[in-house]
């Protein structure tokens, strides 16, 4: 049996997920579907069988993660939601406000109330302030919405506060992440200084991680054309930054023998020379006397080794920290030490084993972790990247084997016949790697309900090469930029990084503009395709079917799943509960047209944003703000703005986007909105708001506010309200057909 730390993983993994999003309703029958896909591999698994007892251990070793961090959640939850109190923290992230006063900070937290605490909390109106930064100031905390959870969680981020009063900069925060924090800003500054715009909004996000300098435009862009994971440090910048010091650089045999390939593509006189001094040097060194030997190993090189190794470690920890220890970097940073610690042991560490572990230290700590998108994409598309080498390894190992493509006949091939050769190998490699990890990160994206581009593939293979001198480029000019004497050098360094980074730019862009650039699906049609879609290339695999048959039939398979997707989605109004808890917003979408219910709160803006981005939508076409006291700064763009406050009392307004009718009642204290939908009313209140007459509805759209003018047959809301009965059924989210068709989503 091998990698059996990977079953482990699998099942910890499964059981965390599990956890995390579904709800206490169908824990019973997945547990008992899980353990019983176990007991069937323990049984009819042959020589397998024995992954089935992993898979068991690591649900209950995911199960403990998942009630340690709960318990831990639980109790900061019980202490201080929908509290105001004073706080002292420091400032690990910073981000554009919405006025030129404010901020979006993420706080680390030190202190409540004047007694110690160490949690993580979002703030969307905190007063101007820097990254690094240690703070003081009166805050209300609430816990994020049931939707929202998982993925605050998995960031560390137990709290939305809302600013209140009382602000003061108490000067620089200590500590590692403090300093990583001011670390991060004065590497992005340096690097920047030369650079505007999207260009250098690029390459801080690229470089350094700072986030702050992307415009919403290019974000949305780099999404279409499938691009957008080059914008989030994760695992592929780790390796490229690290892949600067690990041993292999200084290995001159290896550069030799990368000369002497070189050699073979020059003209033929040249090319001649340089390959037999580069093949001199070669017997030179291996003529060379050996050193002493102690138990067949070399001290002396064993040690060099194991310092060598200690450098990738340190640039992966000085990284993670700047880029403020997200999961993507945590993982791939515990895969760089993983690497290190088989050198110093002298056991090659495998790749696949070195992911689980990663990812077990990671969730060991934070059971959310695995929630995190870029966690999940970072590790599909490592093991799409695996699975994409092996394929061409195997392409390229058959066409050895011809007599026509064999080293020693290609050697007397002409030049233009060896580049041609190369090249077609080159766009081989690219392309199995590309298809692989983009095929690896299609089911994350689309059953987390997030947008996905079906240009992914040709913007791999097109533009991705650029990224890696792009980084480099990019890190040296970071650095040479701290110095003022280098500033010539420092100039040379950004032109280049600034060259690649517009060729990158302007691929997006054009890219972003071609039809069916972002596509979402619904998550069980997707999850069902998916399967199918793996349930293939597994078969192919196991057959050892030729690319050449097997890859035109999965691209069939899934230009069919997607266009059934697109036939089976069109016409359904999709209603999702945003933002907290205290103020939802309500969103419904119908072939790409937005209608919102905005009822406000520090972070409902934010939410609402978001939720459209990751979903490919552009702003909304119709906004109705149902606040009393609404105020532009807090307020999402929209084609078309309709406040409640303005109408006047008594006051009506009736509007309509595709299938979706809205009517907007006003009253002196309070105001709701009724949304038809075909055959289905739906209606949200806020504030105070009665009626002569009872009105029915279909589904309410819950928030604090007491609905008592309404009568519903069923409810969405995002936690248990004071007017609700204890056992009132609470949906998330529902999916409407007009025609009569209904779903919900828990």
């Amino acid at each position: 049996m091998r990698r059996p730390v990977c079953a482990l993983f699998a099942g910890a993994l499964s059981a965390q997920l599990i956890a995390a999003y579904e709800p206490q309703v169908t824990l019973g029958p997945l547990a008992a579907f899980f353990v019983g896909i176990c007991l069937a591999v323990m049984l009819l698994g042959g020589r397998r069988r024995g992954y089935g007892l992993w898979l068991l251990a690591g649900a209950m070793l995911g199960i403990g993660f998942t009630l340690r961090t709960q318990a831990r959640l639980e109790t900061l939850t019980s202490r201080y939601d929908n509290t105001t109190v004073r706080l002292v923290a420091s400032v690990e992230e910073v981000r554009e406000g919405y006025t030129r006063l404010n901020v979006r900070a993420r706080l680390r937290v030190e202190s409540v109330r004047g007694q110690e605490a160490s949690f993580c909390c979002w703030c969307d109106n905190l007063p101007a302030c820097e990254a690094g930064d240690r703070i003081e100031g009166i805050f209300t905390l609430e816990s994020p919405g049931q939707e929202d959870r998982p993925g605050r969680y998995a960031d560390e981020i137990v709290f939305l506060a809302d600013y209140s009063q009382q602000f003061a900069c108490l000067g620089e925060a200590e500590g590692f992440r403090a300093w990583s924090a001011r670390l991060q800003q004065t590497l992005s500054d340096a690097l920047c200084k030369d650079m505007e715009g999207d260009e250098a909004g690029a390459l801080a996000a690229m470089v350094v991680g700072d986030r702050s300098r992307i415009s919403s435009e290019l974000n949305s862009a780099y999404r279409a054309a499938g691009l957008s994971h080059v914008l989030v440090v994760s695992g592929m910048h780790v390796t490229i930054l690290c892949g600067m010091g690990l041993p292999a650089l200084w290995d001159m045999k290896r550069w030799l023998t990368a000369g002497q390939k070189l050699a073979l593509l020059l003209p033929d006189k040249l090319g001649f020379k340089l390959y037999r001094r580069f093949g001199v040097r070669l017997a030179q060194m291996q003529l060379r006397p050996a050193r002493p030997m102690e138990g067949c190993f070399s001290r002396r090189k064993v040690w060099a080794l194991r310092l060598r190794a200690l450098g990738p470690v340190a640039l992966a920890v000085l990284l993670t920290g700047i880029t403020g220890f997200t999961p993507s970097v945590l993982r791939a940073a515990a895969a760089v030490a993983i690497g290190a610690f088989g050198v110093w042991v002298m056991a090659p560490a495998d790749a696949m084993t070195s992911l689980a572990l990663a990812g077990l230290g990671m969730s060991a700590f934070n059971s959310y972790a695995v929630c995190d998108v870029g966690f999940e994409l970072s590790y599909a598309a490592v093991m799409g990247t695996l699975a994409g080498a092996a394929l061409a390894r195997r392409r390229t190992q058959r066409l050895n084997d011809r007599p026509a493509f064999r080293r020693e006949g290609m050697g007397q091939a002409p030049l233009i016949q060896r580049a041609a050769l190369r090249l077609a190998r080159a766009v081989w490699t690219t392309g199995c790697i590309s298809l692989c990890a983009s095929a690896a990160t299609f089911p994350v994206l689309v059953l987390r309900g997030m947008s996905t581009s079906p240009y992914a593939l040709i913007s791999g293979v097109a533009v991705l090469w650029v990224v890696q001198p792009m980084m480099i480029l990019g890190i040296l000019a970071a650095l040479t930029g701290l110095v003022p004497a280098l500033y010539p050098v420092y100039h040379l360094l950004a032109m280049g990084a600034g060259a690649f980074a517009r060729l990158l730019n302007a691929w997006v862009e054009m890219v972003s503009q071609w039809p069916g650039a972002q596509m979402a699906f619904d998550s069980r049609y997707a999850a069902a395709v998916s399967l199918i879609l793996m349930g293939l290339c597994y078969l192919a695999y196991q057959g050892r079917v030729r690319a050449r048959f097997w890859v035109p039939a999965l691209v069939l398979a899934a230009a069919v799943g997607i266009g059934g997707a697109v036939v089976l989605s069109r016409d359904v109004v999709q209603v999702a509960l945003v933002g907290s808890a205290q103020t939802p917003s309500v969103i419904l979408t119908q072939n790409g047209q937005t209608v919102v219910l905005y009822r406000g709160g520090s972070s409902g803006r934010t939410a609402v944003e978001g939720w459209l981005e990751s979903r490919g939508l552009s702003q909304p076409c119709l906004l109705v703000d149902l606040r009393s006291e609404p105020s532009r700064v807090t307020r999402p763009e929209a084609d078309r703005v309709i406040l409640a406050s303005g109408l006047g009392d008594y006051a009506t307004y009736r509007g309509q986007r595709g299938d979706m009718k809205v009517e907007v009642l006003c009253l002196p204290q309070g105001r709701a909105a009724l949304v038809t939908v075909g055959r289905w009313r739906l209606a949200a209140v806020n504030g105070t708001f009665e009626l002569a007459q009872t009105m029915e509805v279909d589904w309410l759209l819950a928030s604090p506010s007491d609905p008592s003018a309404f009568r519903w047959e069923g409810v969405l809301a995002l936690k248990e309200y004071d007017w609700m009965d204890p056992d009132t059924p609470r949906a998330s989210g529902l999916l409407l057909r007009p025609g009569g068709g209904v779903r919900v989503r828990q």
